[in-house]
């Protein structure tokens, strides 16, 4: 029979825990956690964090937490690994192939004789993106104290690099769809993807590292390899998910010990292959890279907003864990646990609201 308690959350506020759920989401807290070092404070507060918040998933959203089912259409793995990220490439990989405006936009970024007024003509080419750009520039990411109402505005307020970034980071984002059969739950995708830019942006600026908006497209790309592995690989992403759920490891630590190497390296691979900036591509192939996390601040601040994107809730569904998290990377970025805490409360209304501008349709 189920018997409910009470306990104190103040002097004037009570709650009632159901303590099978309460024994349930601890269990469920620690098995995610199970591979980071608690004694580390950041993670210590994810933690805290996340045991009210899944106790509180579990009552409201039980069907979250039950085993899904495999999809019965899609192949067993046939067992034929790659030799490397180059040769996963070559075999049948649906890549997403580049718009024209995202191709120009490139361009634009990429020439030092380039202006403002360049890059503001090419973004008035695409109406969604436009659209998308304005929404951004107006929103509590940016709180600019007059309305932004053109992209040549935007541009001037934002300056060139940083709306360069956001405009390659807002078009890039819109490449990756639904497909008519996902192992990958292609919005928790798009949310995790968001929500690791905007954790990004943030630490970033509050660290006072420059440029934030490129911190926030690094997390908007960090993952694209993992999305080819999905899309386009299914039969080995559903051996992988297998693998790495029987074992209780993370998905990539599977994909090290299955393919030697993992989706942070293809996708380096990819963006470098598209020609863009080199700090991309860094923070994309070093996201899960410890010592490369230590020594470039573009890995570091990825790697790092990526295991706090995950710990938030902003998960893909697709690790019984969390992994580790690189305490010199944290080091390196300068930021006090203190400071970062002061920043947590404006993590959902940002990531959502982003999430709402650029969710692609």
């Amino acid at each position: 029979m189920m018997v409910e308690s009470e306990i104190e959350l103040g002097e004037e506020k009570k709650a009632v825990i159901n303590p099978e759920i309460k024994e349930a989401a601890d269990g469920f807290v620690d098995k995610v956690f199970s591979k980071s070092n608690i004694d580390f404070e950041l993670v210590s507060v994810l933690r805290t964090m996340a045991e009210g918040r899944i106790y509180n998933d579990m009552i409201e959203r039980p069907d979250e937490y039950k085993a899904k089912p495999q999809i019965a259409s899609v192949e067993p793995w046939d067992g034929k690994k790659p030799a490397g990220p180059r040769d996963f490439l070559k075999k049948k990989v649906s890549l997403p192939s580049l718009p024209q405006v995202l191709i120009q936009i490139q361009k634009v970024i990429n020439d030092s004789d380039s202006s403002a007024s360049d890059l503001a003509a090419v973004i008035s080419k695409d109406p969604k993106l436009v659209a998308a750009i304005l929404r951004l520039a107006n929103s509590a990411m940016f709180s600019f104290r007059t309305e932004v109402d053109t992209p040549t505005r935007a541009v001037a307020l934002l300056g060139f690099k940083q709306a360069g970034s956001l405009a390659l980071g807002t078009v890039s984002l819109s490449l990756f769809k639904r497909s008519k059969i996902s192992v990958l739950e292609v919005e928790k995708f798009w949310k995790h993807s968001i929500a690791c830019g905007v954790i990004a942006q943030e630490i970033a600026r509050a660290a006072n590292l420059g440029d934030p908006e490129r911190f926030f497209v690094a997390g908007l790309l960090h993952d694209i390899g993992l999305y080819v592995v999905f899309e386009s690989q299914k039969s080995l992403a559903v051996e992988l998910l297998k693998r790495a759920n029987k074992e209780g490891t993370s998905f990539y630590t599977a994909e090290q010990d299955v393919l030697g190497f993992n989706h942070a390296i293809l996708g380096g691979v990819i963006i470098k292959d598209w020609s863009f900036p080199k700090h991309l591509v860094i923070s994309a192939a070093g996201h899960h890279n410890p010592e490369k996390a230590k020594n470039d601040p573009d890995a570091g601040v990825v790697h790092v907003a990526d295991y706090i994107a995950r710990a938030l809730g902003y998960d893909l569904g697709i690790s019984p864990i969390l992994g580790t998290i690189s305490e010199a990377a944290w080091v390196n970025i300068g930021l006090s646990v203190d400071s970062f805490k002061k920043l947590l409360p404006d993590f959902e209304s940002l990531i959502e609201d982003v999430f709402e501008i650029l969710r692609p349709v």
